[in-house]
Formats: structure tokens, C-alpha cells, sequence
């Protein structure tokens, strides 16, 4: 009797358990980056020298995976002590709209989550700032896609953070522009 429990709860918790893919991927953050840049082409400011791939994207990456799990995003409390700048973008839907986009993903469909976060963005006032300030000349993105086939749901969280090129961080971090890098002090 107890080998039969067993083989049903494992049976029913087979059962129960539903596919969940989990997308991190440079060429999303890279192409909402490029987003970025061609967005403040357009406006006139210089586009950013460098995708940082450091300490404050390891910081970014940080604030993404906190996001992914909570409800509603919130804004770190550490920006100026790896950045300058900090934008956040939430992204989920379920049901008919998200089955669509489920159906639709590949490495061609990332264009859509990635204009979707630049865009939200660029109609936010403060966002917008902090994505096209001059001042900024080195930024980095993390992005988290997670789709549930079996709940028919999409969650994307796009974590953005820049450098301001003459100001440093509270703890000395700073574009070295001679050097074309960054250095922690």
C-alpha cells in the first residue's frame, strides 16, 4: 500500500508540475542597448561608448533577479554606489495575448520585448532622461524572460544602468576613458 502512495503522489506531482523556460540572453540585452543608442542618435547625443560587463552589470543583474520574483518591480537602493542611472521595465500578460506571443518566440521575435522596454522608456519622463543624458557614456542591460506554456503566461523584467562619465559613483566607480575600461577604486 505504501509503494502505491508513493508511485500516485509522484504521478500526481508529475502532473502538476508545468514547463517554465527561463531566457537570459545577452543578444536581447545587447539589442535593447543598440535600442538605446539609436534612440539617442536620433535626438542628437552621442551614443554609448561601451556595454559595461563588470561590476555594475553584475549589480544589474542583481536588481533583475530580485524583480523577477516580486509582483511589481522596485528600484534599488544602491544606485549611485554602481551607477548613476537606473530604469526599470515589467512586462506580463496571460492568456490569448501570451499563448500569441508564445507561439511567436524565437531569436527573430526578441526585437518585439525589446522595443516594448525602450519604448516604455522613452514615454516615461524620468526614464527618458536617464537614458539620454550626454552625460552618460557607458550602460548595461539585463533582461529575464520566463514563459509558462502550460499557464499560458510571459513574464520580462529589463533592468538598465548607466555611468555618467564626469561624475563618480559614491564609491569611486568610474569609466576610465583614457584607459577604455572600467576601474573600481
Amino acid at each position: 500500500m505504501k509503494k502505491i502512495s508513493i508511485i500516485i503522489f509522484i504521478m500526481l506531482s508529475l502532473c502538476s508540475v508545468s514547463q517554465i523556460e527561463r531566457i537570459e540572453s545577452i543578444k536581447l540585452d545587447s539589442l535593447i542597448w543598440k535600442k538605446i543608442n539609436e534612440y539617442r542618435i536620433s535626438k542628437g547625443i552621442p551614443a554609448f561608448e561601451i556595454f559595461e560587463d563588470s561590476l555594475m552589470r553584475q549589480f544589474c543583474t542583481r536588481v533583475a533577479y530580485r524583480n523577477i520574483v516580486k509582483d511589481f518591480p522596485v528600484h534599488s537602493d544602491s544606485v549611485g554606489y554602481w551607477s548613476n542611472a537606473e530604469c526599470l521595465y515589467s512586462f506580463k500578460v496571460t492568456g490569448f495575448g501570451a499563448k500569441e506571443l508564445i507561439n511567436d518566440i524565437s531569436d527573430e521575435k526578441i526585437e518585439f520585448f525589446a522595443e516594448e522596454a525602450v519604448q516604455s522608456w522613452i514615454h516615461s519622463p524620468t526614464h527618458e532622461r536617464a537614458i539620454s543624458r550626454p552625460e552618460y557614456n557607458i550602460a548595461t542591460i539585463v533582461s529575464i524572460l520566463i514563459i509558462d506554456r502550460d499557464k499560458e503566461s510571459i513574464r520580462f523584467e529589463s533592468t538598465y544602468h548607466a555611468l555618467d562619465k564626469d561624475h563618480n559613483t559614491f564609491n569611486g566607480y568610474i569609466y576610465s576613458k583614457s584607459r577604455k575600461k572600467i576601474k573600481n577604486k
